[in-house]
């Protein structure tokens, strides 16, 4: 394990396994937050750049270390400088320089799933991952609203239901005529919404645009449709935090973290269900379950809205 050291003189250079290719060549900026594994700094133009430890995956907006380091908020703190440029992220008071010269770029592009003329394959790997996150996902969480027999015992619980329960039959409406004016106005409800260092509801929208744009790998116009409707989210985003409105962001643009990409390609059968959502589902305490129902929500809404209606909506009440 690489333990970076401090003061004047001392650099320890660690190599890039990827970077996304959403990361700018060229920025000035501080360190926003730091996590054992993970760390955001913000730049001028006030985007996010994290640097993220070799476990997490490749991110949109993310630099990948190819080793492991010493946990990051061992050795990086708010507001510490860092300078991006010619292949190379400093972090000159930690004594760090991290070398993006051999990294791989991490397009974070979904698959394709043929949706509309969906096969009997697609239909069962949709059911097995339903069953899936709704047997192991964690509660608090979106998916614990889908449960047959889930109790919600607290007010903030029940509210949370009740918003879930409003907004995304309006959202399935709107997904099915494709109305990106009606899309925004139930995705502004879900902005920000709920429990989680990236809240639920944003979880739940990155999931759901993961499942629009994978429509969109089979129409140029589906395509087009999606650049309009990244354009009236926008706004909605400022209404979140930072961590989350990059995600955000990145979403709406088609780019999306390794964990999620990785679920569609099961789904569009080049890879194995299981594994795919229990890398999905170790991402936070409940982000990755949160996202896997929106990823099925928008890929199909009555697996959902069943389990929704059977067993939740009488709670909200």
């Amino acid at each position: 394990m690489t333990r970076p050291g401090r003061g004047a003189g001392m650099q320890t250079v660690v190599i890039a396994n990827s970077v996304g290719d959403r990361v700018p060549a060229c920025a000035r900026g501080t360190v926003h937050s730091v996590f054992a594994h993970a760390c955001n700094i913000e730049i001028a133009s006030g985007e996010l750049v994290t640097l993220l430890a070799p476990e997490l995956g490749a991110a949109p907006h993310g630099i990948r270390l190819a080793i492991q380091v010493a946990r990051f908020d061992a050795w990086l703190h708010a507001g510490e400088e860092a300078i991006l440029r010619d292949a190379v992220l400093r972090l000159p008071q930690a004594g760090v320089a991290v070398d993006l010269a051999a990294a791989a770029i991490w397009r974070g592009t979904v698959a394709g799933i043929a949706l509309e003329t969906r096969s009997s394959a697609t239909e069962a790997r949709l059911r097995e991952l339903c069953a899936i996150v709704l047997e192991r996902a964690p509660r608090p969480g979106i998916a614990a609203a889908f449960r047959h027999g889930a109790s919600h015992a607290t007010f903030l619980e029940r509210a949370f239901l009740a918003r879930l329960a409003h907004t995304l039959p309006v959202l399935a409406r709107a997904t099915d005529r494709r109305d990106i004016d009606a899309i925004a106005e139930a995705a502004a409800h879900l902005v920000g919404l709920g429990p989680g260092l990236t809240p639920a509801g944003d979880d739940f929208l990155t999931g759901y645009l993961a499942a629009l744009w994978s429509r969109a790998e089979f129409g140029a116009k589906q395509e087009a449709g999606l650049t309009a409707l990244a354009a009236v989210l926008a706004p909605l985003f400022a209404r979140t935090n930072a961590i989350s409105r990059q995600m955000l962001d990145d979403a709406a643009h088609g780019r999306f973290a390794q964990a999620l990409v990785d679920v569609t390609l099961a789904l569009s059968g080049a890879g194995n269900i299981n594994a795919a959502a229990a890398r999905a589902l170790a991402s936070g305490h409940s982000s990755g379950a949160d996202a896997l129902c929106g990823l099925l929500f928008g890929c199909a809404p009555g697996l959902l809205e069943m389990q929704f209606d059977a067993g939740c909506i009488a709670a909200a009440a």
